[in-house]
């Protein structure tokens, strides 16, 4: 995974330029049709935004002429097709109006020709599918019309191939699917039939290989996505049938990489297949993130491949992701064995990660099971008496686990237990006062523990109550000033508990209130900028509090606050790059903060981001394997982080994986 693009988008257009920097230009995104560009550097991962275009586009084309610049030609607009060109300057990032086509159109094909003019053939126009060409004149910026195809097509393929001609195959027109491929000849500019395809087929994909010969693959034939793949030979101007791919694809993308292999990619699947020439065969390769499907693709001067934007699982994406074999910062570790969310994970004492409970495929959970670092492998334990989800579970001093509250059959719960790690097994402990969950439990110096507010059989709560281990008993203690759940609570390095946020009575809320240990009570303290639940809170190695994202009275935040405990006041930090609720939030052992997963305005996410408090700077890092959200993090001792669980938006997950900061 490489860094989020400013804008989600498809149908949109990639381009390599000159100075290994990618151009994204146009699209359709959130907002609608986009006339926004930007542009991916290679070698930080970094979008940058660049000069709009003067119009909103999408189905448009893209080519880099020789002099380094890119003409966009038509495509669909605001105002329905287009007919007009632009040109970008690198040198400048700005974008200048050309000369206009001769007629409308979208879903065309481009060229860039040997003798530097840019051939633009069929897409659909005012009058329907069409036959018609025009060439491009970078020298003059003017187009001129050139002789028509045969047949009128969309949706085909445009390949230039080692003799200067351009092989145009397949497509959707007055007939549907084409089967015919037809050659443009520069020379004479004018068209003529060569051998037709096997397969009719559009939204299929085409490429050059380095033997000169067309690999055409993918499409829909017959209203399904297709798998047989066939090569044209120019020499003799037939296609013959080569290997399938192992799955049916279409809307699909394929380029030539730096090894001579051509890769597919699209029709909203997660792999990809690589297709060697040498051996006329395919393979598959490791996942990506996201499936998607009319996405766009530019190999890289470093031989990797970005691909970005498009559609899959009915939205459209800002991720973009890099493909490199040789290279990848996750690792899978094995699937729990119980699907699971809203759980909790506890380090032990011998650095193995407990998890319990939870929500999972067919309810309340009340079982738990170890994950051996050393090992990388899970085991069961002993189940707790209990089935909950929504509970705390707190490290004690003796090496014990307390879990506390929760939702279970019964409906909220005031239940406790204990874990020993020693026997593996649990017991049960006295219950709170109250019914609780979506509480915050804090183990305080003195070695006990506080838990503080939630939502019960009452509703919103402001109680808090004590659990002393050493007589497994609990006592209440002061009342908060203000009723919350989901809300966060931080142990200060002077030993109070910072209370910050969450829902109550009167909505969401940005009030934050400390606890004082040695005296039971509680004082109110400065508030935040904005009012948020669902967020995270983190104590950073210089004292200070950060709390990020959230959702407000709005909207979810990608905004971040810090607190001060000498002050008692709030100030605004950087923002993060991605909007986010119910994600994780975890201070490695350099002191950066992994904010992980979580809901954003894509759905759930994979994306981790890293903040660095020395230099107030967020961080875009390598993408997950899985989105995610109420999952768990735990920093194990070397330094990882154990990803488990959560919800995908479909359901509760089993999969883990870890991440190398």
């Amino acid at each position: 995974m490489t860094g989020y693009m400013n804008h989600a988008r498809l149908y949109h257009t990639s381009s390599s330029l000159s100075n290994g920097n990618v151009l994204v230009a146009g699209g359709e995104g959130y907002t609608g049709i986009l006339s926004s560009s930007e542009l991916y550097n290679s070698s930080t991962g970094i979008w940058t935004m660049t000069g709009n275009m003067t119009y909103a586009r999408y189905l448009h084309t893209a080519s880099v002429l020789p002099n380094g610049k890119v003409l966009v030609v038509g495509g669909l607009g605001l105002n329905g097709y287009l007919n007009n060109a632009e040109l970008y300057d690198p040198s400048t990032g700005t974008w200048s109006t050309t000369d206009n086509m001769t007629y409308a159109r979208y879903s065309h094909t481009a060229s860039l020709l040997s003798n530097g003019k840019v051939l633009v053939v069929g897409g659909v126009g005012l009058s329907g599918p069409l036959n018609s060409s025009e060439l491009y004149d970078p020298l003059t910026g003017t187009w001129s019309n050139t002789s028509s195809m045969t047949f009128d097509r969309y949706w085909h393929t445009a390949s230039l191939l080692p003799n200067g001609k351009v092989l145009v195959a397949g497509g959707s027109g007055l007939i549907d699917p084409l089967n015919s491929s037809e050659l443009y000849d520069p020379l004479t500019g004018t068209w003529s039939l060569t051998g037709n395809i096997n397969y009719g087929r559009y939204l299929h994909a085409a490429s050059v290989l380095p033997n000169g010969k067309v690999c055409l693959t993918g499409g829909i034939t017959n209203a399904i996505s297709w798998s047989p793949t066939e090569l044209y030979d120019q020499s003799m101007g037939i296609w013959s049938l080569t290997a399938n791919m192992t799955s049916n694809r279409s809307a699909l993308t394929t380029s030539v990489l730096n090894n001579g292999k051509m890769i597919a990619i699209g029709n909203n699947l997660y792999n990809s297949h690589l297709y060697d020439y040498q051996t006329a065969s395919w393979t598959l390769t490791s996942n990506m993130t996201y499936s998607r499907s009319i996405h766009a693709i530019s190999i890289l001067t470093d031989g990797n491949v970005l691909v970005s934007g498009g559609q899959g699982d009915k939205i459209s994406f800002y991720s973009a992701e890099l493909y490199n074999p040789l290279t990848d910062m996750w690792s899978i570790v094995p699937n729990m064995t119980t699907n699971r969310e809203a759980h909790t994970a506890s380090i032990l004492s011998n650095g193995t990660v407990l998890v319990v409970g939870g929500l999972g495929l067919n309810g309340y959970l009340n079982n738990a099971e170890l994950y051996d670092p050393s090992t990388g492998t899970w085991s069961t334990t002993d189940n707790m008496t209990y089935a909950r989800y929504s509970h705390t579970a707190s490290l004690l001093s003796n090496g014990k686990v307390l879990v506390v509250g929760g939702v279970g059959l019964s409906g909220p719960l005031n239940s406790s237990e204990l874990y020993d790690p020693l026997t593996g097994t649990w017991s049960n402990t006295s219950s709170m006062t109250f019914d609780r969950y979506w509480h915050t439990a804090s183990l305080l110096p003195n070695g006990k523990v506080l838990v503080v507010g939630g939502y019960g059989l009452y509703g919103y709560l402001n109680s808090a109550e004590l659990y002393d281990p050493s007589t497994g008993t609990w006592s209440t203690t002061g009342n908060m000033t203000y009723t919350r759940y989901l809300h966060t609570a931080s142990l200060l390095s002077n030993g109070k508990v910072l209370v910050v946020g969450g829902l109550g009575s009167s909505g969401s809320l940005n009030s934050a209130e400390l606890y004082d240990p040695s005296t039971e009570t509680w004082s109110t303290t400065g508030n935040m900028t904005y009012t948020r639940y669902v967020h995270t809170a983190s104590l950073l190695s210089n004292g200070k509090v950060l709390v990020v994202g959230g959702y407000g009275s709005y909207s979810s935040f990608s905004s971040a606050e810090l607190y001060d405990p000498l002050t008692g006041t709030w100030s605004t930090t950087s923002n993060m790059i991605s909007s986010r609720i119910s994600h994780s939030a975890s201070v490695l052992n350099d002191g950066r903060v992994l904010v992980y997963g979580g809901i954003g305005n894509c759905g759930a996410s994979n994306i981790p981001e890293i903040y660095d408090p020395s230099a107030d700077v967020w961080t875009v890092m390598t993408k997950g394997n899985q989105r995610r959200y109420a999952h768990t993090v735990s920093v194990l001792s070397d330094g990882t982080a154990l990803v488990t669980g959560g919800e995908a938006g479909i359901s509760c997950l089993d999969a883990a994986e870890i991440y190398h900061p």
